[in-house]
């Protein structure tokens, strides 16, 4: 199986549009994930993301025979009140308004914050209906990332069978996060968000002698990245592999070209021996 390889630009925030696509046409990747531009870590702040300057950059990456995998944002599905919670309403529709351009139809949103929250899943919950409200009616999905107090994933699964499980909204799991943050098992990660995993985003770290954790090339640290392919193709993935190289966050970690090419590499060595789907029942 050839994996749909993406990366986010998180790994390479002093490039322009023209560089960024010539790595991934260079690396044999099929998409770009924008997360951030330049200086502008929300792309609805950027210059190159209005206007006829939004359809020249879609353009770029469309003449290249790329897709835009996903348009990472900052908006968050935990908020402390109404207000907050509109406001991160806001920031997703300006995100949605994206994707027609861009040929997108997938938008990252965080977890957020769920401590001091009464009832966190039910207030969850509230977001993710009205998220799928603004999602169907741009023909999008906003996925929920495994990220901040939701790497959880029995939690998060929670939340999605709270709100009824609405059309629009889904998950992006993070294989790092539920694993390095709480030891979460990938056959259980899997298990708890394979109805609705769209997207998945890739690092390796290994442990700092303080209790941290440093990034670093994938295969060179002990997140278990074989056996998170394993867990994905036992549940019948067929989504995007991306890479997240937060080098934006994070400027000590190797050069954008590096890793770009590095992740590549390894996985098309994982997907060399990737499990074939299970068989399904033929009916006439």
């Amino acid at each position: 199986m050839k994996p749909k390889l993406s990366f986010t630009t998180l790994a390479c925030p002093e490039w322009d549009v023209a560089r960024i696509v010539g790595a991934a046409v260079a690396n044999g990747y099929d998409a770009i994930d924008f997360r951030g531009y330049l200086g502008d870590v929300e792309l609805p702040a950027s210059p190159a993301f209005r206007g006829d300057a939004l359809r020249e950059t879609a353009a770029r990456v469309r003449d290249a025979g790329l897709a835009v995998s996903c348009l990472g944002s900052g908006a968050k599905m935990s908020a402390p009140d109404a207000a907050a919670r509109a406001a991160e309403l806001d920031a997703m529709r300006r995100y949605a308004d994206l994707c027609a351009p861009l040929g997108c139809r997938q938008v990252r949103i965080f977890g957020g914050a769920a401590g001091g929250l009464a009832d966190p899943v039910a207030d969850a919950a509230g977001t993710l209906v009205a998220a799928g409200q603004i999602a169907r009616d741009a023909g999008i999905e906003f996925l929920v990332e495994t990220h901040d107090d939701w790497t959880d994933t029995a939690k998060l699964r929670a939340a999605f069978d709270a709100a009824g499980r609405p059309e629009g909204v889904a998950l992006l799991w993070d294989v790092h996060h539920p694993w390095a943050a709480r030891g979460e098992a990938p056959e259980t990660s899997a298990r708890n968000l394979s109805p609705f995993v769209r997207n998945t985003h890739w690092k390796d770290s290994r442990p700092l002698p303080d209790g941290k954790r440093r990034f670093c090339l994938p295969g060179l640290g002990d997140v278990p990245l074989a056996a998170i392919r394993n867990a994905l193709a036992a549940v019948g993935y067929d989504g995007w592999f991306t890479l997240e190289w937060e080098k934006r966050w994070h400027p000590e970690i190797e050069e954008p070209g590096i890793a770009i090419a590095s992740f590549a590499g390894f996985m098309r060595g994982l997907a060399a021996d990737w499990p074939a789907p299970p068989l399904q029942e033929a009916h006439p």
